[in-house]
């Protein structure tokens, strides 16, 4: 592969990220979100997925054939205690609305079942691209941890603009988590057998994790700052 040819589709990949988050991001400026509009988002994702694939299949192809039961049942069992805490979490905790109220965007954190079609499709979505950019890098012959490093630049780039959208302490915040669950997405991806399906199920699941631990936190804080019972 020459330089000009990797150039040319890492850029082809950051157009179709920009493209997709710019469209994701005007369409809920609109009211079209993830929780009121399921199904209009998650054709969103969708339609930008369909390019990703259908560039770069030769090289998708053979990671997409080779998929075993391992990654499958550990997909399931995300998605299993994705909706065993949907269901139990909000009978056990107070709902916190003045965060959810802060951070309106931030859809997890409703523990809505509209929320997970959408997040689907846009986590598939981000998965094609990393996927896609990560056996492009490995292509040209550098080592796993080069790849990582390589990955970490581009994707931390591709990144910033949520500073501009979303505000600079929310937009730091996913940023640094982002860029820290994706440091193991090339490593899966290039060293685990049907990786990117682990690497599908972490990063869908991360959100899980994170509105969990927010509700948690919030209804600990919310009990500390209650004046004591007489």
């Amino acid at each position: 592969m020459t330089f000009l040819s990797l150039v040319t589709q890492i850029g082809g990949l950051a157009l179709l990220w920009l493209a997709c988050w710019g469209a994701s991001f005007g369409m809920i400026r609109r009211g079209v979100t993830y929780i009121e509009h399921p199904a209009r988002t998650s054709a969103l994702f969708l339609t930008f997925s369909m390019p990703v694939v259908v560039l770069h299949w030769p090289r998708l192809e053979p990671m997409m054939s080779k998929i075993t039961a391992a990654p499958l049942v550990t997909l399931l069992l995300a998605i299993a205690l994705t909706l065993t805490s949907y269901a139990v979490v909000p009978g056990l905790l107070r709902r916190p609305e003045a965060l959810i109220a802060r951070h309106p965007a931030e859809f997890y954190l409703r523990m809505d079942y509209r929320y997970l079609l959408p997040k689907s499709f846009e986590v598939l979505f981000q998965q094609l691209v990393i996927l896609a950019l990560t056996l492009l890098l490995a292509e040209t012959g550098l080592s796993v941890m080069a790849v990582v490093f390589a990955f970490l630049g581009i994707f931390g780039v591709l990144h910033l603009p949520i500073l501009l959208v979303i505000g600079r302490g929310p937009g730091l915040s996913y940023g640094i988590a982002s860029m820290t669950l994706a440091a193991a997405f090339p490593v899966l991806i290039l060293r685990v057998h049907s990786g990117f399906l682990y690497s599908y199920a972490a990063h869908w699941f991360f959100y899980t994790v994170v509105a969990v631990l927010a509700w948690v936190a919030w209804n600990r804080g919310a009990e500390a700052a209650e004046p004591p019972r007489s």
